[in-house]
């Protein structure tokens, strides 16, 4: 109730501020962005009570009671995992097929005396998968191996093996876990670290460190709360049979239960190669049988009346038929769960018949019918679908399974569908998404200035190298000043980089920038000084501008810890009173952006920056109340802490500020002192204009001050800084930069027209005096000479800029030793907001990956708009101050905007976005792509594992991968139809 009073009273106080400034203030553009700061002030001042203050804390609890905790969250997220699977198989329609089993040949196990200690295994009298969850719930220690063929039941055991588990645990026991083995390489990595890693990734709640040292999923494991069902033991490579065993046996502990599944070849090399698993019994399955085939099928078949008026199913005769030749092809076919789970699938609709199976042509061999079933299951699966759709699914699905196959991988991440595209775009992509977005932000400048001014051919030009360098800086920067997440298993930036990738990150950000720099003062002309937003000569300076300004983003995100293969990552709201605070804070931005851009529509101002900080400042608000209003799923297995989330800024801010600081003045230390040598260097010898007349230019040298002066006129735009500062002067057809800032309303351009000018130069200093320029036309204004060299002859220039050259290196290094402590400052903002507002997204809780896909697009705005918002407010003193020193004030208004599309274009919704557009754009997979694979989830053909999708099992996957589309003949079609025994008997495909 608090909360809601203080978020009424924070928005009537904006709201009477807002019509206070309204009719007071004169200076409408300020007034706006006024409204924005101070709604941001108030955020960050609530974000920082509201959340130190936190909730009522909680009471202490112990390591144990904490694990608990966690293990009972882990129970709930796997039994909600494997109970949506069996829905999806439909194991209950009506019932699964129990398959039996019977004792392998006893080389293939440990000595009865020590299988014995967990007592016989039972009967398998019934056949149900209960059994064996019962025999492991009777005493600690019991390890199962089950052997069997491709198809055999062997997954599907393990899967009903822990729901049959769950459904006995009491809280705080146990929790089955399945893991497929494929991935794990146990000559290079240890049973239990290799399961620690897949706990933590595929439920990333439990990558939390718990103690210090060990994460919880860890923890979890050696206090015996896991217990470990390892499927698919064949699928790891064939060398590593021996030493798997091996680890197996020296890392689990003696009272823990285990399931591990094999085909019988695999073990058996395991066996020979390594040793038995120690006190563990093995079993084999047993192919079913014709009749257990033919029960099933004819169960699940719709009923139907045959010719005689007999009641039966499309497969009666089929199944007469095979029974009357139990060796043939199909018969023999029929023999696993998987082809009798496929054959239902084909045919269990109205637009195939289970008779052409009888075709001994085609069907000669049981590798055959196989086959043909999967061929057949992808296309049946879509059979309600136009024949287009479904050649479409096939094609897309067979893509999918390729690029599974190339990853040597059978889980399927919508965040690692970027590998689907080619290696240039990944590298590009970011950059060119980034510009995209921004682009859309700028449109309102774009438009306004357009209007004003129509853009020139030199501006094009300008403009086109701009983007161009900032797609290729933005690309390098995604390359290699990005971590590759291989030192984190959540791949989130909650902990930072590698300090080691932290110094190659620096010495590569050094030498580039000092490289760029050389070969910019190489293009350009840098002898009258350097500033920030100085006009330069042609369109390489620009290129090579463009790349250093876009470098800068990816090295704040690099520091940041955001991996160039980016997860889904989450926002910290776990508790109720962290979720108010957001919304708050959230309800105030949206208000102070809505009332900000509100100044423009009421027609009080016509600056486009005020919309921009407006518009910024909503879409946070707006991600902030959507993100703290969602709730993926119930709290985290660990307690919320009061100021968490402000110690994790303040600890990112400090840490980030402090790499940043080193690496950024160091590197423009160092341009700075590459962009002077090189222009020193460069520089020829000068000759001697002084009582000469050149080109209309008289040149004279008194006391050593050097002027060159013309009688002719020259137009062009004077850049007004305020505060008393030294104009700029900028030659016709040139647009001085930030002509308005609305926290400087003094801060102007205006066009003059000199009656005459004169260049004076004292040591190398030059400035510029023009005759009338002066608002008045009668005055004479001394300007900042830069940007009008260009009305000089070439060897003007040259005499004019001669003087020492340590002065010269005194004029030109500090504004760069500036732009360093900037870097500093920004970068600090930016890891401090990824600290505080980035963790590993909850897929331990994710109905699916498009919950997962949300929450990360959710996530990656917020931190956006804050990203944006944050470094407007750290520049808001360099635009203050006074005299536009070095043209540092261009810097910090270009800078703000960028770092928030950056941060969108770097996240893992953001390169989904660039592949989604590419894969759409060529054909290769739909537009609606999640919509897409969520509906052949749906039709059964994948599955979903927490936020991943696989392949309703290897063998599909791997007939997709390995074999082109076939061309299936057209399905004979039945006879006459018959009708239903029961209308209403139809049963979902």
């Amino acid at each position: 109730m608090r909360r809601r009073l203080g978020l009424s009273a924070c928005a009537a106080a904006l709201a009477a501020l807002t019509g206070v400034l309204r009719f007071s203030w004169d200076d409408a553009a300020t007034e706006g962005v006024l409204v924005s700061a101070i709604g941001t002030l108030v955020s960050v001042a609530a974000l920082v009570a509201d959340v130190l203050r936190g909730d009522a804390d909680p009471a202490p609890r112990s390591p144990d009671e904490d694990r608990r905790r966690a293990a009972d969250a882990l129970a709930e997220a796997v039994r909600e995992q494997w109970a949506a699977e069996a829905r999806l198989r439909r194991l209950q329609d009506p019932e699964p097929i129990e398959v039996g089993w019977a004792a392998a040949d006893r080389r293939l196990a440990d000595h009865p005396e020590n299988v014995g200690r967990g007592g016989r295994l039972p009967a398998p009298r019934a056949c149900r998968t209960e059994d064996l969850a019962a025999w492991f719930a009777g005493r600690p220690g019991r390890r199962l191996v089950v052997l069997g063929g491709p198809g055999s039941g062997k997954s599907v055991l393990a899967m009903r093996f822990v729901l049959a588990r769950l459904a006995a645990r009491h809280p705080g026991g146990p929790v089955p876990v399945l893991f497929p083995l494929a991935g794990w390489d146990p000559r290079q990595t240890g049973l239990r670290d290799w399961l620690a890693g897949r706990l933590a990734a595929d439920y990333r709640p439990l990558g939390a460190v718990l103690d210090g040292s060990r994460t919880l999923a860890r923890s979890l494991l050696d206090t015996g709360l896991v217990l470990p069902v390892l499927d698919g033991f064949d699928e790891l490579a064939r060398p590593a049979y021996g030493e798997a065993v091996r680890r197996i046996n020296a890392e689990l502990d003696d009272d823990l239960p285990l399931l591990l599944t094999s085909r019988r070849a695999a073990w058996s090399t395991a066996v020979a190669d390594g040793d038995v698993l120690t006190a563990a019994e093995v079993v084999e399955l047993r192919p079913l049988d014709l009749a257990q085939a033919s029960a099933h099928l004819e169960r699940t078949a719709r009923p139907l009346r045959t010719a005689d008026g007999a009641p039966g199913t499309v497969w009666t005769p089929v199944l007469r038929e095979l029974g009357r030749h139990p060796g043939s092809a199909p018969a023999l076919a029929l023999t696993t769960p998987l082809m009798v789970t496929l054959a239902r699938a084909v045919y269990g609709d109205t637009s195939r018949d289970p008779s052409e199976l009888l075709d001994q042509e085609r069907f000669a061999s049981p590798g055959a019918v196989e086959e043909h079933l999967l061929g057949a299951f992808v296309p049946a699966a879509f059979a309600d679908a136009d024949p287009r759709a479904a050649s479409d699914a096939v094609r897309r699905l067979t893509l999918l399974a390729r690029a599974l196959h190339r990853r040597d991988t059978g889980r399927l991440a919508w965040w690692e569908l970027e590998s689907l595209l080619p290696r240039a775009l990944r590298v590009f992509g970011p950059g060119l998404l980034s510009m995209a977005v921004l682009s859309a932000l700028l449109l309102p400048v774009t438009v306004t200035r357009a209007v004003h001014r129509l853009t020139g051919v030199e501006d094009v030009l300008s403009l086109v190298a701009a983007l161009v360098g900032q797609t290729l800086g933005f690309a390098f920067g995604v390359a290699r000043l990005l971590p590759d997440g291989t030192d984190r298993p959540d791949g989130g930036p909650a902990g930072g980089p590698d300090p080691r990738f932290l110094v190659r990150q620096g010495l590569t950000a050094v030498g580039v920038t000092g490289v760029l720099w050389a070969a910019f003062a190489y293009a350009d002309d840098l002898r009258f000084g350097f500033r920030f937003g100085s006009v330069t000569d042609g369109w390489l300076p620009d290129l090579l501008g463009g790349g250093l300004f876009s470098l800068l983003f990816t090295l704040f995100f690099g520091t940041a810890g955001l991996s160039r293969r980016p997860v889904p990552l989450g926002l910290p709201w776990s508790g109720a009173g962290e979720r108010a605070t957001a919304r708050l804070c959230g309800a105030v931005l949206l208000l102070g952006g809505a009332g900000t851009a509100g100044t423009v529509l009421l027609g009080r101002t016509g600056d486009p920056w005020t919309v921009l900080v407006g518009v910024t400042a909503a879409g946070a608000g707006t991600a902030l109340l959507v993100s703290a209003g969602r709730r993926a799923g119930r709290e985290g297995a660990l307690p919320a802490r009061p100021g968490r989330v402000v110690r994790r800024f303040a600890a990112g801010l400090v840490r980030g500020t402090a790499v940043t600081l080193l690496t950024g003045v160091t590197a423009c230390t160092v341009a700075g002192l590459a962009a002077t040598g090189v222009t020193l260097l460069k520089s020829d010898a000068a000759p001697d204009l002084a009582g000469r007349h050149l080109d209309g230019w008289r040149f004279t040298e008194r006391d050593g001050v050097r002027t060159a002066a013309t009688a002719r006129p020259l137009r062009g735009t004077l850049l007004l800084p305020g505060a008393g500062a030294r104009p700029i002067a900028y030659p016709w057809g040139a647009e001085p930069p930030d002509c308005t800032i609305p926290l400087v309303p003094e801060r102007r351009c205006v066009a003059f027209r000199s009656r005459a000018t004169e260049f004076e130069s004292r040591g190398g200093a030059v400035t510029v005096r023009l005759a009338g320029a002066s608002a008045d036309g009668r005055a004479t204004v001394v300007a900042y000479a830069a940007d009008l060299r260009s009305a000089l002859p070439p060897d003007a220039r040259a005499w004019l800029t001669r003087g020492p050259a340590t002065a010269f290196v005194a004029r030109c290094l500090p504004p760069f030793v500036a732009a360093g402590v900037l870097v500093g400052l920004v970068g600090g903002c930016v890891c401090g907001v990824y600290r505080a507002l980035s963790v590993p997204s909850d897929t331990m809780r994710a109905t699916g990956p498009g919950s997962s896909l949300r929450t990360d697009r959710t996530a990656s705005f917020t931190r956006g708009g804050v990203v944006a918002l944050l470094v407007a407010c750290v520049c808001v003193p360099v635009v203050l101050l006074p005299g536009d020193w070095g043209g540092l004030v261009h810097v910090g208004t270009q800078l703000w905007l960028p770092m928030g599309t950056t941060a969108v274009a770097l996240s893992a919704w953001g390169r989904l976005a660039v592949a989604r557009v590419w894969l759409g754009l060529t054909g290769r997979l739909p537009w609606r792509l999640m919509t897409f694979l969520e509906d052949a989830h749906r039709r059964g053909v994948l599955r979903r594992s927490g936020a991943y999708f696989e392949f309703r099992h290897l063998r599909l996957q791997a007939h997709l991968a390995h074999t082109d589309t076939p061309a299936t003949p057209p399905p004979r079609p039945r006879e006459a139809p018959t009708a239903p025994i029961r209308e209403n008997d139809d049963r979902p495909l």
